[in-house]
Parts: structure tokens; C-alpha cells; sequence
């Protein structure tokens, strides 16, 4: 769905992919994918099998159906399920993305609640809405804290325009699954210009080492404590995007960004994108936690064992009005935190993926 959910559900409408507000309406999208390659230098810990990646050379496929209704003036609900079938056979089924409503309370105050997406950061979850094959730094990083799959959020959130600013509160539960703990988000939305949108957002999150006693005897922090980003998105030149996504911790993490450019070449239905991301982790904070522990949570499943600098380049071609191919090269380079079982100092990744939409 629509990643600037609130921003939108202020002026009064929640949209999917098509979809048209205040009337029941099925939509969604499917999502064929197929890994050329996947070339990597792995470290293993001595005796240890070097990671593989299952999907190379294999085709998957994932969907989501997204159910949209307004059975009462003011109030939308929305439920999106997702769909996946890995070539692998690890991780296939159904599950639900998302569960809500969204009610105009008055003319400019909009109160959400359920499950949804997460409204700090630039980058969208569901593919029809990104440039690119692969998640970014700062959506990764953001995931890698959500107990919640796919940077997912549950709790209540009010949205109100004040002025040209639509400001947000969101009262959470806790970003990473804390026994009776709260997570408070706020977020800033802005077009001081036609083609220049401005985001600042924040949100809270319980320190693991507060739980040590109750959830896991003797252990260590591994959140990154609270978040705080802001991110840009320039369209006022036609057919050119530039965007800017950066992510500050309090612990842990120190920094994450996501810079990214696309253009679109009018006429011939492509469009270029290219991106370079950058993971920095505290090196003081990872050599406290100890390295084993920090992979545990933070790695290698979700972001790399050691800081990373990613650039990605793809062309994207527009077939149908509702069906498009991307195929895409994704380079990584980590320097690794010294005794890593799982350090990955390099991975060239190619991927195809065609993303249709209903």
C-alpha cells in the first residue's frame, strides 16, 4: 500500500493500487522473481559451511491481495495478505501484512489503528512502489528492529494537517516485542514546493538490557534504542527523481542512509535508477554487546556482520500499463567486525523481477 498512508488518509482517501476510496474494491499485485547470480566472498567459522544463496538460478513468486471497504461515512478498512512462494520451500504461505482502519474523525484529523506500515522512512514495502529490486539501508535497518514482519507497526496513530504540515502521533507497541512497553512515534510531513516532499520522523524503542532480568537472563542490549530520520524526494524536474533517506540511533547503529536518483526516458517506457546505501554500526557498542550476539539479532539474516556500502543499478521497462520488468545489479562491500563467523566482504547480486499489478 502506499507508504505516505497517513499523509494521504488526512486529505481523506487510502488508496491502493487503483483503488478508489470510500467504495469496497479488491486490488493488489503479483511478483515474479528470478536470481541470475549471486557472487559473494563468505568467511565461515572454522568447520562451518559457507552461506549459499538457495534461490540462484531459481524462479519465486509472491502476491498480495489487498481488501479495501468504507461501510460507514468517514471509515475505511483495509486488510492486506500477503502471499509468498520461496523456490527454496522454507518459507512459502499466507500472512497478513496489514489490519485497519482509518477514520475522519473531522475535515483535517484523520485516527488510524491496527497493524501497518511503518510511517517513518522514504522507502515503501510492497514492490509496485519501489525503483529498485532490493530493499535499502534505512528500511532494512528500520525491519531489523520492527518484531513485526516487513517493518510493520501496530497501536494507534492521529493525523492532522496543521497549515502545510501534516503532523503525526502514533501511540505503539513497543518496536521490538517488549513485554508491556510502548513505542511513541512522531512524524512531519511537507511540500514547501510542487515536486519537493520533506519528512522528519522519530520513534522511541526499550533498550533490550532494561529486559535482561525478565526476558533474557544476562543478556545484552542489541536495539538500537530510539530512531531518527528524515528523508527527501525531489520531482520538480520531469521525469527525474533524487531522493535522500538517512537514519540516526542511539545505539548500536550509528547511521544508515539510502541516496538514489531514477530517470525516465520519455517515449521508450524505461527508466534508469541507481542507488548507493551505507550501514555504519558503533564499533564500541558492538565490541560491548560482543560479536555473537549482536549477528544474533542485528545479522547476518537482515543487515551484514560489519558496516556496508551497497550501490544498485537497474532499468526498469514498462510493458503494460500494469506490468513491468526490472532487472538489476546490487554490489556490497563489508568490512567486517573482527570475529565474525558470518563476515561477507563482498557480494555482486543480479536479480529479474516482473511486478504486475490488478
Amino acid at each position: 500500500m502506499n507508504k505516505k498512508l497517513i499523509a494521504l488518509a488526512v486529505a481523506g482517501v487510502i488508496s491502493g493500487y487503483g483503488a478508489a476510496a470510500n467504495a469496497a474494491d479488491v486490488s493488489g499485485f503479483a511478483v515474479v522473481d528470478y536470481t541470475i547470480a549471486d557472487d559473494n566472498s563468505k568467511v565461515a567459522a572454522a568447520g562451518a559451511t559457507p552461506a549459499h544463496n538457495t534461490a540462484e538460478g531459481k524462479f519465486g513468486a509472491k502476491g498480495e491481495v489487498d481488501f479495501t471497504a468504507s461501510p460507514a461515512d468517514g471509515v475505511t478498512v483495509r486488510v492486506d495478505v500477503d502471499l509468498n512462494l520461496d523456490p527454496g520451500n522454507t518459507h512459502s504461505g499466507a500472512e497478513i501484512e496489514q489490519a485497519m482502519f482509518a477514520w475522519s474523525a473531522t475535515d483535517s484529523v484523520t485516527v488510524l489503528g491496527g497493524v501497518f506500515n511503518n510511517p517513518i522512512g522514504a522507502e515503501a514495502e510492497d514492490k509496485p512502489e519501489m525503483a529498485f529490486n532490493n530493499h535499502g539501508a534505512v528500511y532494512t535497518a528500520l525491519d531489523s528492529q520492527t518484531a513485526l514482519d516487513g517493518d510493520n507497526v501496530a497501536g494507534l496513530a492521529v493525523a492532522g494537517a496543521v497549515g502545510p504540515v501534516t503532523l503525526t502521533g502514533a501511540f505503539l507497541n513497543d518496536l521490538g516485542g517488549a513485554h508491556e512497553e510502548n513505542s511513541i512515534a512522531l512524524i512531519a510531513n511537507m511540500s514547501p514546493m510542487a515536486g519537493l516532499d520533506i519528512e522528519v520522523g522519530m520513534a522511541t524503542q526499550t533498550e533490550n538490557a532494561a529486559l535482561a532480568t525478565t526476558v533474557t537472563p544476562g543478556g545484552v542490549n542489541t536495539s538500537v534504542g530510539d530512531v531518527t530520520n528524515f528523508n527527501v524526494v525531489y520531482t520538480a524536474v520531469p521525469n527525474l527523481t533524487v531522493g535522500i533517506d538517512y537514519l540516526m540511533a542511539d545505539e548500536v547503529l550509528d547511521t544508515a542512509y539510502d541516496l538514489w536518483a531514477g530517470y525516465e526516458i520519455a517515449g521508450t517506457g524505461v527508466t534508469v535508477n541507481a542507488r548507493i546505501s551505507e550501514v555504519e554500526y558503533s564499533s564500541s557498542d558492538v565490541t560491548t554487546i560482543g560479536v555473537a550476539a549482536f549477528e544474533g539479532v542485528m545479522g547476518p539474516t537482515k543487515l551484514p556482520s560489519g558496516d556496508s556500502e551497497t550501490t544498485a543499478f537497474n532499468v526498469t521497462y514498462k510493458i503494460a500499463s500494469n506490468l513491468k520488468a526490472t532487472l538489476e545489479i546490487e554490489s556490497t562491500d563489508v568490512t567486517v567486525f573482527a570475529g565474525s563467523a558470518n563476515a561477507n566482504t563482498s557480494e555482486d547480486l543480479t536479480t529479474l523481477k516482473f511486478t504486475a499489478t490488478f
